[in-house]
């Protein structure tokens, strides 16, 4: 069995693969300040959770954007199962072509988010990653790298409205019913979700113009995909374990 690690700033998400079928998928808040062994629990009780034994996975292979979690998480995969994970990176990267930078400079999510799409999709790709930030990779029909976008995600832009003015309050994220808002926290639902996704769909145009991409598949995971998608006039294929499933390819790809 193989497990997959995608650390990022607001949650762990595992995925424990046997062959092509992934058994299970689990998450753990990201907190900075445990220790390996608090993980090292954290690990056991999901794997007992899932009835899974520790001693049965061959490998593992993780992709962080959390530095201060790579040692910890390292420890507590090699105390719990007694396999050193692979971690993407300059060494481990999938073969990924990328335009411009060396792929050592892309955060291992893109690298695992674009290596899956090159495997699942037909090119050229884009692939919106909704999670803490919002992200659009593109990949061109060669299969490379040719770059992304980055903007604060929805939690962050709804955290940093109520933190930053006196009367808007803290909302969940939630569609309204209608885009115009009839109070303030149908208001802000509908910026959150709509502009979320107008954005998507204008940012998607004018990189389809920029390179010249005729039909595109568009592609979408992360947290927030399932509340924006239905909103976007792109057509866009939800795929929420696009990041683990990159994983494998990269993991299978090193051991090949």
């Amino acid at each position: 069995m193989l497990l997959c690690i995608d650390m990022g700033n607001t949650n762990i998400t595992l995925g424990c693969y046997k062959n092509d079928e992934l058994l299970f998928v689990s998450r753990m808040y990201t907190a900075k300040q445990k220790s390996s062994d608090e993980y090292a629990i954290e690990l056991l009780d999901i794997f007992n959770l899932y009835n899974v034994d520790p001693k049965d996975f061959t490998g593992c292979i993780f992709a962080s954007v959390v530095p201060q979690l790579i040692d910890p998480i390292s420890m507590a995969v090699k105390r719990t199962t007694g396999i050193e994970p692979l971690l993407v990176g300059e060494k481990y990267n999938g073969n990924l072509k990328v335009k411009i930078l060396p792929v050592s400079y892309l955060g291992a999510d893109l690298i695992a988010g674009a290596v899956a799409a090159i495997a699942k999709y037909p090119l050229p790709c884009l692939v919106a990653d909704l999670g803490t930030a919002t992200k659009i990779l593109v990949i061109d029909e060669t299969g490379e790298f040719m770059g992304c976008t980055i903007a604060p995600g929805v939690k962050i832009s709804l955290d940093a409205l109520a933190s930053g003015t006196a009367l808007l309050p803290s909302i969940s994220f939630t569609k309204p019913e209608s885009c115009v808002g009839r109070n303030t926290v149908e208001c802000m639902q509908s910026g959150s979700v709509y502009g979320t996704a107008a954005m998507l769909d204008g940012m998607i145009e004018r990189i389809c113009e920029e390179l010249s991409f005729k039909n595109p598949s568009v592609v979408a995971t992360g947290g927030y995909s399932q509340g924006i998608i239905p909103c976007c006039k792109t057509k866009i294929t939800y795929d929420e374990n696009l990041i683990l499933d990159g994983l494998k390819v990269i993991y299978e790809k090193a051991m090949a």
